[in-house]
């Protein structure tokens, strides 16, 4: 359950930060399989403010769109 708030947080925040939808922003985060890798880093993650997910979500979408 803590996971699924760190990812639904990470969607809101994105969403937020780029004026996007939470629709929108889900789509981009299951295009890069985001949700799983915030899943992943939970350990590390939890213990972080929630700004610090949204920031790792930022990160990783970022470097995703440049290797494109």
């Amino acid at each position: 359950m803590d996971k699924n708030l760190l990812v639904v947080t990470a969607i809101q925040g994105y969403a937020e930060n780029h004026h996007i939808s939470e629709s929108e922003a889900f789509d981009k985060f299951s295009m890069h399989n985001i949700q799983s890798l915030i899943r992943e880093q939970y350990d590390a993650l939890h213990t972080q403010s929630l700004e610090e997910t949204i920031d790792f979500a930022e990160d990783v979408m970022k470097r995703c769109e440049e290797k494109k």
